[in-house]
């Protein structure tokens, strides 16, 4: 089944004789053997971030049953997917699994409210978690494995990130959830199947030539549409190459190849002040210096609000009032509010990627909840008043502080109607890798999202999820899942 052709000898023979030489590995040398032989130096820490990222995307995915976004690819694919399976948790074993993966992807991401990785500038989870759900549901795999394929395919993210030059890559318009998303997860799915190296290099030369999404179509449905094209294409490509569909071995890094496409311009500077070409010599052991830890949002919008709206929330609890506020100003590192392309929202996708929205819906609720990003939430009288008062500018320097910006700070300054000013600094936001959600605050989460979904608080999904490694049967452990929740749930029926 997984043959090799002879291109693909040298490969296979590299990933499988020990350690890699990162002097003469290409990228999908590095990601075959990530795939394939990789031992990981953290697995029970890795295996426990995993599993927190499990129970936070599926809490959002359950969240977003009711989002039209949800409803219309249920309708659009109702004829692929069994009719009375819920709707943001499409996991079912009589389903194509890639129509389940998409659907699953675009649940998943549809609040903005699911997890962040800042070395890929993307959703990591809300594509891998889809696809191995439902791969692993559909082969009856273990949660071992499971977990085991998403640990990879978040290493594999980071890799190609800096491969790929990923601050340029970004700012060029991907939207690199689906991008890089997609060749990452084709490397976990192809972990999942237990794909030998030739397999695994078709199946990325597939996932490159699948990869795309545009920002443009940020603060509509099909921004979280990437993510769930992203699951599904990872598996469509590992399922080819299974039944020995070829490609492209070396598509990645080839002159018409992955990189090239995607990468910025000769010359362009990574975050670290490096200089971003296609193929950058990254190694697989640099990529997990630390056990993964993603960013786990406190709050359902982008990434690039959260340190701002934790400093109008810290501000807020020093005695500051909406009806105070005579301006607003939010200071940014270079490149933090790309993704904020909405400044005058009118509909809850686009307040969602609005700095000045959000930060209102915050001083006037003193909370950011799903709530806060309906239409009705944007367009209130009182919301649409604040708006003009709050601005955003981006600085070499923070104005206040430490000299040196770490990735997604925020300073904020309030000055009141009677002349005075309010500064308040946040350089890690709640949730972040290095200030993760304790226990008591992921389980909150969890169960607001259940809550909104109009689901009661449920241990023992709960439980099972944060347990996902233990489970022996995949199949077993989502037909418990979805009947936990099929009674209350919305459905495509």
């Amino acid at each position: 089944m997984h043959r090799e052709s002879p291109s693909s000898t040298a490969a296979a023979d590299m990933s499988s004789s020990g350690p890699l030489d990162d002097a003469v590995a290409s990228l999908t040398d590095r990601l075959t053997h990530l795939a394939t032989t990789w031992q990981n130096p953290h697995p029970a820490e890795s295996s426990d971030a995993a599993e927190r990222a499990f129970v936070d995307t599926l809490a959002c995915a359950i969240a977003a049953q009711d989002e039209d976004a949800v409803r219309i690819a249920g309708r659009a694919f109702a004829s692929e997917v069994s009719p009375s399976q819920p709707l943001g948790l499409p996991y079912s074993t009589d389903s194509a699994p890639q129509t389940v993966a998409l659907l699953g992807g675009l649940a998943a991401h549809a609040l903005d409210y699911d997890d962040v990785d800042d070395a890929t500038i993307s959703h990591p989870s809300a594509v891998l978690v889809p696809a191995l759900l439902a791969l692993g549901t559909a082969r009856d795999l273990s949660g071992k494995a499971v977990i085991d394929a998403y640990v990879r395919g978040v290493v594999a993210g980071r890799i190609i990130a800096a491969g790929i030059g990923i601050d340029g890559h970004y700012e060029l318009g991907w939207h690199s959830t689906s991008t890089i998303g997609t060749v990452a997860a084709t490397v976990a799915t192809s972990r999942l199947l237990g794909f030998d190296a030739g397999a695994t290099r078709y199946a990325l030369g597939i996932a490159g030539s699948l990869a795309a999404g545009s920002r443009q179509n940020f603060g509509t449905m099909t921004k979280p549409l990437h993510a769930g094209v992203a699951a599904s294409n990872a598996i469509v490509a590992a399922l080819l190459a299974e039944g020995g569909f070829t490609s492209d071995e070396a598509q990645l890094e080839s002159p018409l190849g992955f990189l090239a496409l995607h990468s910025p311009e000769s010359g362009a500077t990574n975050r670290d002040g490096s200089t971003a070409s296609a193929g950058s010599d990254v190694t697989i052991e640099e990529s997990v210096t630390e056990p993964i830890g993603l960013n786990i949002k406190a709050y359902p919008c982008c990434y690039y609000i959260q340190a701002a709206a934790d400093a109008v929330s810290d501000l807020i609890d020093s005695g500051l009032q909406a009806d105070d506020v005579s301006t607003l100003e939010v200071c940014a590192q270079p490149g933090g509010l790309v993704p904020l392309i909405h400044h005058r929202p009118v509909t809850g996708l686009q307040g969602k990627f609005s700095m000045e929205y959000a930060l209102a819906a915050m001083l006037l609720d003193h909370e950011l909840t799903p709530q806060s990003f309906t239409d009705g939430s944007v367009n209130r009288r009182d919301a649409q008043d604040l708006i003009p008062r709050i601005s955003s500018v981006t600085k070499d320097l923070p104005p206040t502080g430490s000299s040196e910006w770490t990735d997604g700070y925020a300073v904020v300054t309030a000055t009141t109607i009677d002349g005075q000013t309010r500064t308040l600094r946040v350089d890690r936001p709640r949730g972040h890798a290095t200030r993760p959600l304790d226990e008591d605050r992921l389980r909150a989460k969890f169960d607001h999202c259940l809550a909104f979904a109009e689901f009661s608080a449920n241990d023992q999904i709960y439980s099972a999820l944060r347990n996902l490694s233990s489970q022996p049967s995949m199949t077993t452990f989502t037909e418990a899942l979805v009947s936990s929740v099929a009674p209350t749930a919305k459905t495509l029926s």
